[in-house]
């Protein structure tokens, strides 16, 4: 039996991951990745990352006294789509198809980093979508009780709606910024802090150099409506002016004793990309842009993955 501070750092050693906020999960351990260096680690309920003594004390101020520990990352794992489609997907994509070592760690780094920004947009969604579940039953109950009065009182509004919407679209914004740097890691497509947003360059550079017939082309030239409305959405909330804005609704009362979920609508004309002149469902958007990003992201990085085995055959 080992004493007290008797305990060497350097020995092998397992952990046994507990979720802090939930000591009833029992899920087992999906995967274990090193990616930049962490240790990451995925149950199918939950993201953590590993902390060795070392990392907790990198100076060996207490070498007898630090032990090894882990930090819950996410309380989503590999059950949720956006996980298992991106960072467990491509992992197993790139150790079959991507033969060079650095290249293929720059890559799962990299879909990492655009698979967390995934699950901040979703973070948001999730967040507006739980307060409108709750206080529905709320606002039903008010208008109930004194549809027959002169006077419905206030309904209750979801907290913090603006802030979850600006979130949603910052890094909505950010992970498109992320599937295009996917072409600047493959075929060194010029891209700066500057220029990274700057999408009708890259398509037209991918034009340039690939021709209008290539599917990666093509695939930026049909996704670049929706793709160019969510980027100016991001940039009108934030910088709003005249003919370039975007309006938010809370919930609200409607005639008939009646009452909405929260809406959005958009005019973007000073950019030429139109009005939308009655608000749309917020959640079903903001969901429908999700699973764009999604599969956006996958279907850039398969046509890279399988130009690059191409080139590898010919």
């Amino acid at each position: 039996m080992m004493k007290p501070n008797k305990f060497d750092r350097n020995l092998a050693f397992s952990l046994n991951i507990q979720d802090p906020d939930n000591p009833d999960d029992k899920s087992a351990i999906v995967i274990m990745l090193t990616i930049d260096s962490k240790f990451i680690i995925f149950k199918s309920s939950g993201i953590y990352q590993g902390l060795t003594a070392d990392t907790i004390d990198p100076q060996k101020q207490y070498p007898l006294e630090t032990r090894h520990s882990y930090k819950k990352l996410y309380s989503i794992g590999t059950s949720n789509s956006y996980v298992a489609r991106m960072t467990l997907q491509f992992k197993e994509i790139l150790d079959l198809a991507i033969q060079g070592t650095a290249l293929r760690e720059r890559l799962l780094s990299h879909v990492w980093k655009a698979n967390r920004l995934l699950l901040e947009c979703e973070s948001s969604h999730y967040s507006i979508y739980k307060d409108i579940m709750e206080l529905m039953p709320r606002c039903d109950k008010i208008i109930e009780i004194h549809k027959t009065k002169q006077i419905i009182p206030a309904l209750p509004k979801v907290e913090n709606l603006k802030k979850h919407v600006e979130h949603f679209l910052n890094n909505g914004k950010l992970f498109l910024i992320s599937t295009f740097e996917i072409l600047h890691i493959m075929y060194q497509m010029p891209f700066t802090a500057r220029t990274n947003s700057h999408f009708q360059k890259h398509r037209e550079w991918i034009k340039i150099k690939f021709g209008e017939n290539d599917p990666i082309f093509q695939l930026l030239d049909q996704d670049k409506e929706w793709v160019n409305l969510v980027a100016n959405m991001r940039n009108a909330i934030q910088h709003p002016d005249q003919g370039y804005k975007v309006e938010i609704e809370n919930i609200t009362i409607k005639p008939g004793n009646k009452f909405s979920a929260p809406g959005w609508r958009y005019d973007l004309t000073k950019n030429a990309l139109g009005k939308q002149n009655e608000f749309s469902d917020l959640i079903y958007d903001l969901n429908v842009h999700m699973n764009n990003f999604l599969t956006f992201f996958e279907e850039m990085l398969i046509l890279c993955v399988k130009k690059e085995l191409d080139n590898q055959h010919s």
